[in-house]
């Protein structure tokens, strides 16, 4: 308030406005000129104190950092939120639990007897997405059906991403092959001309007996629409890394609008996972939901994951050819288990527990899945073993593993404490096949989507001569 006076007699005494009235500076000065120097001082420094509070509120550290953001709803006060002491200097022992890093190695926060039973409130809380913004692109019809809007080709927009020989339903025939499984397209000429070479010329009068390694399918190629399924963190962590979420999305819309390739949202935080949106081509739809997130609350990350598997399977009972890829972007640092893990007869509950269930339940369903972490205090990883985010994680899990003396690195990752709390996106991507990426990593491809799909097609291996040099750094 001193400060307001002080600056508003600094103006009356001061200001341009009083050289234009021909008043002599550090006067003050007559009544019209003074009604005129205060409806223009009021706006002006209404507009200064909100751009200070909204700046002071953002900052991480130093004397105003303590000045919070209270998100709507019951909340109970923190030490720091006292009259008087908003002041103080922010430390790391007054940060939230919920807003701070998470993992069932800390305190996990008490809930009510019917957390579980409330359905997550996507309206409460910081929006993700500029409303106006996704309005605006939504309206952008005419370039986008052209293909002038979009870096793709003319194929790719016809049809979709993922090529058709990773499927073998879809595209063209253009080989045959004996199957590996179960048979999806038989090629009845080349079938006919196997059994032929078994069984030597034809007899009149005897039919040809096709045996099932006569049998061939169809290898084809082309490309076939893809089904995307973005599961988006929405708690209260991610509010640091807003921007590199909507970066993500914006990638992927720009490969798959236009296209036949379909995206579904669904969305996690407080006590579960919501489908903000079904699989869908149409982006305006798209727009409607995403325009719909909020960042608040815990982050129940294995239920988010299940969520994602519980959609796919409804999109495969409608069309069983379908071709999926699961991606998740979040900070990977849960809080909140399973619904089904914290009934009677659970004393403590672990939220890693649950995710490492679910990355097998989807493993086990052969479902594509990507993890993309926004945290970027990872990159740390990157510069010490100069290698892409999930191959430094995978040396240094198994030179973690090589010392234990264990066998798994899966196994090594629970083990180690500061692993379990910050390996998150690693853990899921390796178990379920796929691989974890940083944001400012896969940002730089040409391609998301091929970077995705490709990841999944290979694992990372590790050569001995990598081992070397990595032991022989850290020793």
């Amino acid at each position: 308030m001193g400060f307001v006076v002080v600056t508003y007699l600094a103006w009356l005494l001061y200001n341009p406005i009083n050289f234009v009235a021909e008043t002599p500076l550090g006067q003050v000065p007559p009544l019209p000129v003074l009604v005129v120097d205060t409806v223009v001082f009021a706006p002006l420094m209404y507009l200064f104190v909100r751009e200070w509070l909204r700046r002071m509120t953002q900052r991480k550290g130093g004397p105003a950092a303590g000045i919070d953001v209270v998100e709507p709803g019951e909340a109970e006060p923190e030490p720091g939120d006292e009259l008087g002491t908003a002041t103080r200097s922010y430390s790391e022992s007054l940060r939230s639990k919920i807003a701070g890093p998470k993992s069932d190695i800390r305190e996990t926060p008490a809930l009510e007897r019917d957390f579980f039973v409330k359905v997550p409130d996507l309206e409460s809380g910081k929006a993700l997405f500029d409303v106006e913004q996704l309005r605006a692109r939504a309206m952008i019809r005419s370039r986008v059906s052209s293909g002038g809007w979009i870096r793709k080709r003319v194929a790719s927009r016809g049809s979709g991403t993922l090529k058709a020989s990773e499927s073998t339903k879809q595209g063209r025939p253009f080989r045959s092959r004996m199957p590996s499984g179960e048979v999806s397209s038989i090629d009845v000429p080349t079938t006919v001309l196997a059994a032929i070479a078994r069984t030597g010329k034809k007899q009149r009068g005897r039919p040809l007996k096709i045996a099932w390694q006569d049998i061939r399918e169809k290898v084809f190629t082309g490309r076939t629409p893809l089904t995307v399924i973005l599961v988006i963190d929405v708690s209260l962590s991610m509010r640091a890394h807003m921007s590199d979420v909507r970066k993500v999305v914006e990638r992927i819309e720009r490969e798959t609008r236009g296209s036949r390739d379909r995206v579904g949202i669904v969305a996690f935080k407080d006590s579960g996972a919501v489908e903000v949106q079904a699989p869908t081509s149409n982006w305006n739809k798209i727009y409607r939901a995403l325009a719909r997130l909020r960042l608040s609350g815990l982050t129940p990350l294995a239920d988010g994951i299940m969520k994602a598997m519980e959609t796919l399977k409804r999109e495969k009972m409608r069309n069983p050819d379908v071709e999926s890829l699961i991606v998740v972007i979040s900070d990977f640092s849960p809080n909140i288990p399973l619904a089904q893990s914290v009934g009677p007869g659970h004393a403590q509950y672990t939220p890693v527990r649950d995710l490492v269930r679910a990355a097998r339940l989807a493993k086990k369903q052969k479902t594509r899945l990507v993890a993309v972490n926004v945290n970027p205090d990872e990159r740390n990883w990157v510069r010490v073993f100069k290698l892409p985010y999930h191959d430094a994680l995978e040396l240094a899990s198994t030179l973690r593993m090589k010392k234990e003396g264990l066998h798994d690195v899966i196994e090594t990752i629970l083990a180690v404490p500061t692993f379990r709390r910050t390996f998150g996106a690693f853990l899921v991507a390796r178990i379920c096949g796929g691989r974890a990426f940083l944001t400012h990593e896969i940002l730089r491809v040409d391609s998301v989507l091929g970077a995705f799909l490709a990841a999944c097609r290979t694992r990372s291996r590790l050569s001995p001569k990598e081992l070397k040099r990595a032991e022989a750094y850290l020793s």
